[in-house]
């Protein structure tokens, strides 16, 4: 499971603007969940989100996979892929954004796929949450 937080005290109003994109690519994903939805068409509306952040390249090479004794499974929610949602499926969404000179963030919730739509079994709150005890000096470079 994955979460970002932030090094210091607040995130700034971009990190918000990114942490917001990544909220509704999330949304965009979910909505989508459910049986004999094809995979590629999950990852393209967590895609959908993404040019609105002034970069081209900001969204990782996978938004989701499939939960199970390998890491990761299909199916893989990218572009090609030419796997479809069924029902049963345990899937992660995953969208993120990564610029540089502001940061990266990526968060994670997990499904089971039904055949009426998706149960989430993920039920942690996903936020930017301020970790003041962390040096900056030991995460590479400045957050802000």
């Amino acid at each position: 499971m994955t979460n970002a937080f932030v090094v210091g005290d607040e995130p700034t109003p971009r990190q918000v603007e990114l942490y917001d994109m990544c909220m509704g690519a999330l949304a965009a994903g979910e909505s989508l969940l459910r049986s004999d939805v094809p995979a590629a068409q999950v990852d393209a509306a967590v895609r959908a989100t993404s040019p609105r952040t002034g970069s081209s390249n900001t969204s990782p090479r996978t938004t989701g996979h499939e939960l199970d004794l390998e890491h990761p499974e299909p199916p893989y929610l990218v572009p090609e892929s030419i796997e479809t949602l069924q029902a049963h499926d345990l899937v992660a969404l995953e969208p993120g954004l990564y610029l540089p000179g502001v940061g990266g963030m990526r968060f994670e919730r997990n499904y089971l796929i039904t055949d009426r739509g998706h149960e989430t079994l993920t039920r942690y709150q996903l936020a930017l949450t301020p970790r003041a005890d962390l040096p900056r000096e030991t995460m590479g470079s400045s957050s802000r």
